[in-house]
């Protein structure tokens, strides 16, 4: 069966040439792709930076509602480091960045590097990172989905656990709690977006102890072209928290959400903010976005596609580097 997919022809490349530059700018031109991501954790969790407790912000319950609750944050780095990971990984095993270590010296010539930016360790050089991000903060209050589970000592031996062995209790989210996030590329190529985009859709664990639990699903919701950010995680959740409650009433957080009803939500809330925006937003969203992913997923499915993107990627980038000299 032939194969007629290719990059350079593809509805995927062209929507993101409609909007992004056609080569990495030295100087900052703000053209904006807001990824705004639905992060749903299908498992218990982790989310602390240190301790037993989660990290925890009191802060308006929504925009209309006013009334304090505190809620469970996703650190902004909590987000970012897995998908970094899961992006170097990639790099490593197609020969880039294998000596670019994040604490031991960074390589500044790796998609890593010039995407994400970053400091030097030793010597000198440092990039800024072309993608913002913020904490997420939890649309139902810290109380309604929190529990503590008390950790035991692990016991091989065939009479059974050792009684009394408990030595430890940490706070964990539990399953089916979603995060409204989003993350904003800036002055990025198609390419480069793309390379963005697969680390998002490919990174499944989030959290401390992230290799026993914290899966996360990161469902698309929208994507946002423009020269501007339209929304913050906060008022963004804040949002969303109203039109559950208004549709659930005062107790609609009490029990697991449904997934639909809160894409429906944030969806609500972006269309609003855009018509309130000084400058135009172009929203990438129901069946464009879902046949714009389903392109994606061809291309990467794709030998030569997928080869094509790298090679243009890696073009994007060392054509920079040239640049620089």
């Amino acid at each position: 069966m032939s194969n007629t997919i290719s990059w350079q022809e593809s509805p995927v490349k062209k929507r993101l040439e409609a909007h992004l530059p056609g080569e990495i700018p030295i100087l900052p031109m703000r053209r904006y792709v807001s990824v705004v991501i639905l992060r749903e954790f299908d498992s218990t969790a982790v989310l602390t930076t240190e301790g037993q407790t989660l990290d925890v912000e009191m802060v308006r319950s929504g925009r209309k509602y006013s009334e304090p609750i505190s809620r469970v944050l996703l650190q902004k780095r909590k987000q970012i480091a897995p998908e970094r990971r899961a992006g170097r990984a990639f790099n490593r095993d197609r020969g880039l960045g294998k000596k670019c270590v994040f604490l031991n010296g960074m390589c500044g010539k790796c998609p890593d590097c010039l995407i994400y930016g970053f400091a030097a360790t030793s010597g000198e050089g440092a990039h800024r990172s072309r993608v913002l991000t913020d904490s997420g903060f939890a649309i139902r209050p810290y109380e309604a989905m929190q529990r503590s589970i008390t950790l035991n000592a692990i016991d091989d031996s065939t009479k059974g656990g050792v009684s009394g062995s408990a030595f430890a209790e940490r706070e964990h989210i539990r399953p089916q709690v979603f995060f409204p996030t989003i993350e904003t590329a800036v002055d990025v190529t198609p390419a480069e977006f793309l390379y963005v985009l697969r680390n998002i859709l490919t990174t499944t664990r989030y959290g401390a102890e992230s290799n026993r639990q914290g899966f996360v699903n990161n469902h698309v919701v929208a994507l946002l072209f423009g020269h501007g950010e339209l929304i913050s995680n906060l008022s963004l959740t804040q949002g969303v928290y109203d039109r559950l409650r208004e549709k659930g009433g005062e107790r609609f957080h009490e029990f697991p959400l449904e997934r639909s009803e809160v894409e429906k939500a944030v969806m609500d809330v972006l269309e609003e903010e855009a018509k309130r925006s000084y400058l135009p937003v172009d929203v990438c969203a129901g069946e464009e976005l879902a046949a714009f992913l389903a392109g994606v997923r061809d291309l990467w499915r794709n030998e030569e596609a997928n080869a094509e993107w790298l090679q243009e990627l890696e073009s994007d980038q060392q054509a920079y580097l040239a640049k620089l000299k």
